[in-house]
């Protein structure tokens, strides 16, 4: 079956590389109206977005670090802004950073939590948030781990976020699906991406 997205704007988070840019890319290959894609990275994310827009899909890369609390509202106003409204939002960044119970500290807490489950949190809300406001329902994709179900040992502050991320997932669906919203979550497993490539070596 072949997903066609004609007309539809969507937000990519974690863009600039490895799960997030091929979901980018999948995105304006199936006729996306517009997208906003975003990561750290202002260099490699004006490339992808320089590359799709040649492909013949509008896109628009606004630097941001999920880290920052004022991040997901922005992003998504910078989304309204650019093309008039927001269909999809894709939370696909993700920190990886090892902890485990022997030596994790509050700042990796910290840290993964923020970016793993605090962002794409306050991201969805400002999205259904404008979903609704334009009546015509959407969709959310969060890209979760299968380390949710219990995670390798030097995993286990990442796979507590996203456990987080994969129980506000399904509260998101079952509170927003008279609002038409469908909130998707997929368990991918060990990717070979050029962050995980770094953080193995």
């Amino acid at each position: 079956m072949e997903l066609r997205l004609e007309g539809k704007v969507v937000l990519v988070t974690g863009a600039t590389q490895g799960i997030g840019r091929a979901i980018a890319e999948t995105l304006a290959h199936s006729g996306a109206g517009g997208l906003l894609v975003t990561g750290r990275e202002p260099v490699r994310g004006n490339d992808v977005a320089t590359s799709l827009s040649q492909a013949g899909t509008p896109a628009t890369f606004i630097a941001a670090d999920l880290a920052d609390t004022t991040a997901p509202a922005r992003l998504v106003d910078e989304c309204i802004g650019r093309f008039g409204r927001i269909d999809a939002l894709v939370n696909a960044a993700g920190l990886t950073n090892r902890a485990s119970f022997l030596d994790a500290d509050l700042d990796d807490w910290a840290a993964l939590f923020a970016v793993n489950a605090r962002a794409p949190f306050f991201l969805m809300q400002a999205a259904i948030t404008q979903m609704r406001k334009q009546g015509h329902g959407g969709a959310i994709v969060n890209i979760l781990s299968i380390n949710a179900h219990c995670g390798s040992p030097e995993l286990a502050v990442y796979s507590a976020t996203k456990g987080a991320l994969a129980t506000l997932t399904r509260n998101a669906a079952n509170a927003h699906r008279f609002d038409r919203i469908r909130v998707n979550g997929i368990n991918v497993g060990w990717t070979d991406t050029p962050a995980e490539r770094i953080m193995q070596a």
